[in-house]
C-alpha cells in the first residue's frame, strides 16, 4: 500500500477531532463539515464548504444522510451544540459523526481559513445583548434623573431575559430577526431542514 497517498481516516467511534485534523480530513475528502450554528452566525463567518443545519431545528431524520467512507464533522461556535447534535445522532444509530473540538473559535485560533463577511449583521444573540444593555442603561439613567419609577423598566427587561433563558424563546430576538438589516441577508436553509417556532428566535447559543 502506498502510504504517501493514503487518506487520513477518523478513528472508529471517535468522539471528536482537532481543527487541524478536521482540515486535513476534509481536504483529503475523507470527511465533510456540517455547521449546526444559526443562519445569522453562519453568514457572518463559516468554514468554506460547510453545509448549514441549525441545531435549533435539528432532527436526526433531517440531518444529511451518511456518505459511505466519509465522516460528518459537526461544527458550532465552541463545541457545545455540536456535541449535543452528535450525541443525538449516535443515539439514533449513526456511527459516522465526530465533533470538531472547540468549534469555529478553535478553528480560527488554529489559523485555519474561514469565510468572513464583516458587512453581515451581528449574530442575533449579540444584537439582543446590545439592545437589552442599552435599555437597562436608559431606564437606570431615567430613574436617576427623571423619576425613580423608571426602575420598573429595568425589572421588565430583567424578567424578559430570565424568561428567555427559562423557555428558550426570546421575543426581542424574534422582533430583531424581522428587522430589515437581518432579513435582507438571511440565507435560505437547506430544503430538508425542518423549521420550528424557535428557529432564529432563541437567545441561547
Amino acid at each position: 500500500m502506498d502510504t504517501a497517498t493514503a487518506r487520513p481516516a477518523v478513528p472508529s467511534q471517535a468522539a471528536s477531532v482537532s481543527p487541524r485534523d478536521a482540515a486535513a480530513l476534509t481536504g483529503s475528502g475523507a470527511a465533510y463539515v456540517v455547521d449546526v450554528r444559526e443562519p445569522d452566525e453562519h453568514r457572518r463567518e463559516h468554514v468554506a464548504g460547510a453545509s448549514l443545519h441549525p441545531s435549533s431545528s435539528f432532527s436526526a431524520s433531517g440531518f444529511p444522510a451518511a456518505i459511505p467512507g466519509r465522516t460528518a464533522l459537526i461544527l458550532c461556535r465552541s463545541g457545545n451544540r455540536a456535541s449535543k447534535v452528535a450525541a443525538a445522532l449516535r443515539a439514533a444509530g449513526r456511527t459516522d459523526v465526530a465533533v470538531i473540538e472547540g468549534g469555529i473559535l478553535a478553528w480560527a485560533a488554529a489559523g485555519l481559513p474561514v469565510v468572513a463577511n464583516a458587512k453581515a449583521p451581528l449574530p442575533l444573540v449579540r444584537q439582543v445583548m446590545m439592545m437589552a444593555g442599552a435599555m437597562l442603561v436608559t431606564f437606570t439613567a431615567l430613574a436617576a434623573l427623571v423619576n425613580p419609577w423608571f426602575l420598573a423598566g429595568t425589572g421588565f427587561v430583567g424578567m424578559g431575559l430570565f424568561m428567555a433563558g427559562l423557555t428558550g424563546f426570546c421575543p426581542m430576538a424574534t422582533a430583531l430577526s424581522k428587522m430589515p438589516w437581518n432579513r435582507a441577508t438571511a440565507p435560505q436553509l437547506p430544503a430538508n431542514t425542518p423549521k420550528t417556532a424557535g428557529s432564529g428566535a432563541t437567545c441561547c447559543s
